[in-house]
């Protein structure tokens, strides 16, 4: 029986649907076998990663475009040229010297708890500084959660962007976590850091410009330089985290005020505490355990206005008796 002319239009339209939809899952689809390597480019299509990614030079997602990158995967970043031909951006105060992934877009890196997300170097022998950045550039609803980062310049960067980084690990890093607002850039930054080990960096979170972030619940411990460093920064929100077994504990530098309390801040080797020259208001940091109630012992490794007269005050009061229950990870 032969075919009305209906019916062979209404195969070739099915076929053609087929066929589209194909390619539009397809373009979803991860890489699901051998290494991705991704040269120096944007990306402006919505993208899976998935497995072993190679990256050769800066990435960059571009604004609109979502990067997912599956549970388990291995992001390897190539050592390049500092602010070599690799690099999409010569801008030194919004890039760094090597490998970025750039998000103008969004990024959804959501690893579990046993399969983690890993941003790492691509070197047989790595050293902090082989890659640059995650670097948000003015980009917001991002995620990052369960993931590993390691031999960074810093690992993950938010400049005027909005990003929840969550139950991840930071280590060997040059610093772990730093943020601003930068000039010209609409977004503020918004980034809740909670529940994350940050370890053996030289230097823990980093944050100024007018960030307020809210840093809770976090292990900021053994840190060459710094737990946590504080500059030019609005009324952060610092919360019940443990501090302990850094260079300074908390460095302060031009900071009007902050919400610090119910941490532990405990053992760090050269100062607890620290006001750098330009630190002249001072500062209240009531209600944290300091290892003892001996307000002598914690005036020891505080530098404020005791040891420099051009310095504020660190008002250390209301002591705590006992280390805080529940600080730090819970997970």
């Amino acid at each position: 029986m032969k075919k009305s002319a209906t019916s062979h239009m209404v195969n070739r339209a099915a076929l053609t649907l087929i066929a589209g939809m194909t390619v539009f899952l397809l373009s979803l689809s991860p890489v699901l076998a051998g290494q991705l390597v991704i040269n120096k480019g944007i990306i402006d299509r919505d993208t899976v990663w998935q497995g072993d990614v190679l990256i050769k030079g800066d990435v960059e997602v571009a604004k609109g475009t979502t990067l997912t990158i599956m549970p388990g995967s291995v992001i390897r970043f190539e050592k390049i040229e500092e602010f070599g031909p690799q690099k999409l951006s010569k801008d030194k105060l919004s890039h760094f010297p090597r490998a970025e992934l750039i998000i103008r877009g969004k990024l959804y890196a959501q690893g579990t708890l046993e399969n983690k997300i890993t941003f790492t170097s691509a070197e047989e022998s790595p050293s902090p500084g082989d890659w640059g950045a995650v670097n948000f550039l003015d980009s917001v609803d991002n995620i990052i959660e369960f993931c590993v980062f390691t031999y960074g310049h810093t690992a993950v960067h938010c400049h005027s962007s909005q990003v929840v980084i969550a139950y991840s690990t930071f280590h060997y890093n040059g610093v772990a976590i730093g943020q601003k607002n930068a000039k010209g850039l609409p977004n503020k930054c918004v980034v809740p850091i909670l529940y994350n080990r940050i370890t053996e960096n030289g230097g823990g979170v980093l944050f100024g410009g007018g960030s307020t972030p809210t840093v809770a619940h976090n292990e900021i411990n053994n840190n060459t330089f710094f737990g946590i460093y504080a500059k030019k920064g609005g009324v952060a929100n610092v919360r019940y985290n443990n501090i302990r077994n850094n260079g300074k504990g908390i460095i302060f530098f031009k900071v009007k005020d902050i919400f610090l309390r119910d941490n532990n801040i405990v053992d760090n080797k050269d100062y607890n505490v620290s006001m750098l020259d330009g630190q002249s208001t001072d500062i209240m940091l009531q209600n944290n355990w300091w290892g003892t109630t001996d307000t002598a012992k914690i005036q020891d490794l505080v530098r404020d206005k005791k040891r420099d007269d051009t310095l504020g005050r660190v008002d250390f009061s209301n002591i705590l008796k006992k280390p805080v229950v529940g600080a730090g990870l819970l997970w």
